[in-house]
């Protein structure tokens, strides 16, 4: 495939990012949350696409004889943590855009791991977590289309790594039962799929839907 590379401006302070494959880190990578920037979904989108490169192309595949005379399909890489997501189902370059970049942050979520604090006897559930959980009355939880879902997400892996990736022990921390959290996990089949390949990963049974 043709494809133009469109570079984004560096980011301002990028926070180092390294894979660990050992201990509590099942693959995807590492960010110390520490330091500046290391909540790349708290950023607004323009924040987020300038740490990006872009690359454009030609999508193959159904979508009409009009989908493949222009470089509409796009492929969006995250510099600091090396995350890709692509979008090429419109034939508007700026509509693949807006979903690629969608994508990516459902990816960091999943992907881009953080240090969790649990060792506390006080331990307070983070309100990105908070506004996702089922414990939230129901108009006030985020849903999956949500913006801001992908936080939540974010921290509930988070927490599930720290955790050996027992639904016990963090539905423990979060104060649900492991059935309300298994079905958390479960209405959600990238978050599902996810935490399936980490527990594969360790020789554990994989979560099902019930």
């Amino acid at each position: 495939l043709a494809a133009a590379l469109r570079r984004g401006p560096a980011a301002s302070a990028p926070v180092r990012a390294w894979a660990r494959s050992s201990g509590r880190a099942l693959g995807g990578v590492w960010c110390s949350a520490g330091g500046e920037g290391a909540d790349y979904l708290a950023l607004e989108d323009e924040k987020l696409w300038q740490q990006c490169d872009m690359e454009t192309f030609r999508a193959s595949g159904p979508g009409g004889q009009h989908r493949n005379k222009v470089d509409s399909a796009v492929r969006v890489i995250h510099k600091p943590t090396g995350t890709v997501a692509s979008a090429t189902e419109q034939r508007s370059q700026h509509e693949n855009r807006k979903n690629a970049l969608k994508r990516l942050r459902s990816k960091i979520a999943l992907k881009v791991r953080r240090d969790t604090d649990i060792d506390t006897a006080d331990f307070q559930v983070p309100e990105q977590l908070a506004a996702i959980l089922p414990s939230r009355a129901k108009g006030k939880r985020f849903g999956q289309k949500h913006r801001e879902y992908p936080r939540g997400i974010q921290v509930l892996v988070d927490l599930l790594v720290a955790n050996n990736l027992s639904v016990a022990d963090t539905a423990r921390c979060l104060n649900l039962s492991t059935g309300a959290l298994s079905r958390l996990i479960t209405a959600d089949s990238d978050l599902l799929k996810e935490i399936n390949q980490q527990r594969q990963s360790k020789g554990m049974r994989p979560l099902r839907k019930n």
